[in-house]
C-alpha cells in the first residue's frame, strides 16, 4: 500500500501528471475568456508545457502566471494580427457564399486554402513566443520559416490541435473532456514536437554558460593555488625565523 502512494510510483506519476494538464488547461481556459488575452494564455500555457516535456518544472500556476505577465503584451498584439487575418478571410468566405455568382468558382477554395496555411503557420506563433526574444515581426516570420521549414512537424501540430475541435463536432458528450485536456494535452504533444526544434537553436547559449563555469573553476583553481603558495611562503618564513632564534 505505501508504494501504491509512493511519489516514484509510476501510476502516482500518471495521475499527477493528469491533474497537472487539468490545472493548466483550467487555467488557459479562464484567462481566454476575454478574449484579446488568448495570445499571452497560449504563451503561457506553451511556457509551461515546454518544461513540463523537459521535466524542468514541478509547478502549474505560478509560472503560468508569470509567463502570462511577461508574454502578454508581445502576445496580444500578434494574436490581434492573428484574429484579424482570420476575421478578414472568414468576411470573404461569408460574402462569397452569399454572392455565389459573382465570384469565380476558383475563389472559395483560395480563400480555405489560405485560411488553413495561416492556421499551419499559427502553430509556431505563440510556442516562438514564449521562448525566444525577438520583436514581433521577427517572431511570426521565423514562424512562418519554421512552418516551411519543419513541415511534417508543422502539419502534425496542426492536427493535433484541431483534434478537440473535431471531437466536438462528432458529439457533445466529450465537452467535459475538452474542458479538461482540450488545450493542454494536445499543446504537451506539440511541446514534444518543437521542443528538439528550439533546441538546435540553444546549445551556443548552452556552451557560453559551460564556457563561463569553467572559467569560474579556473579562477577558483588559480586562487587556491595561490592560497597555497602564500601559506607555504608564510611557513616557510616562520621556519627560518625559529632557526634563526636557536642560532
Amino acid at each position: 500500500m505505501n508504494k501504491l502512494f509512493n511519489l516514484d510510483n509510476p501510476v502516482m506519476q500518471f495521475l499527477s501528471a493528469m491533474a497537472d494538464l487539468i490545472i493548466l488547461n483550467l487555467l488557459t481556459l479562464l484567462c481566454c475568456l476575454p478574449i484579446f488575452t488568448i495570445g499571452a494564455s497560449l504563451s503561457a500555457m506553451h511556457y509551461v508545457l515546454l518544461k513540463m516535456a523537459r521535466k524542468e518544472e514541478s509547478y502549474i500556476a505560478k509560472p503560468f502566471f508569470q509567463a502570462f505577465k511577461d508574454n502578454f503584451k508581445q502576445a496580444t498584439g500578434e494574436w490581434l494580427i492573428l484574429l484579424l487575418v482570420f476575421a478578414v478571410l472568414g468576411i470573404d468566405i461569408q460574402m462569397i457564399r452569399a454572392n455565389a455568382g459573382l465570384f469565380p468558382g476558383f475563389m472559395m477554395p483560395l480563400v480555405i486554402a489560405v485560411a488553413v496555411v495561416v492556421f499551419f503557420f499559427s502553430q509556431w506563433l505563440f510556442p516562438l513566443q514564449m521562448h525566444f526574444a525577438n520583436p514581433v515581426k521577427t517572431t511570426m516570420k521565423n514562424s512562418i520559416l519554421l512552418g516551411l521549414g519543419k513541415f511534417p512537424r508543422t502539419l502534425g501540430m496542426a492536427a493535433i490541435w484541431a483534434l478537440p475541435v473535431l471531437l466536438l463536432l462528432f458529439t457533445t458528450a466529450l465537452v467535459p473532456l475538452v474542458l479538461m485536456f482540450g488545450l493542454s494535452f494536445p499543446g504537451l504533444v506539440m511541446a514534444w514536437l518543437y521542443s528538439p526544434v528550439f533546441k538546435t537553436f540553444e546549445p551556443e547559449e548552452e556552451a557560453a554558460e559551460d564556457e563561463e563555469a569553467d572559467e569560474a573553476e579556473k579562477e577558483d583553481a588559480y586562487r587556491s593555488l595561490a592560497d597555497m603558495q602564500e601559506e607555504n611562503r608564510k611557513i616557510e618564513e616562520e621556519l627560518a625565523k625559529k632557526n634563526s632564534d636557536h642560532t
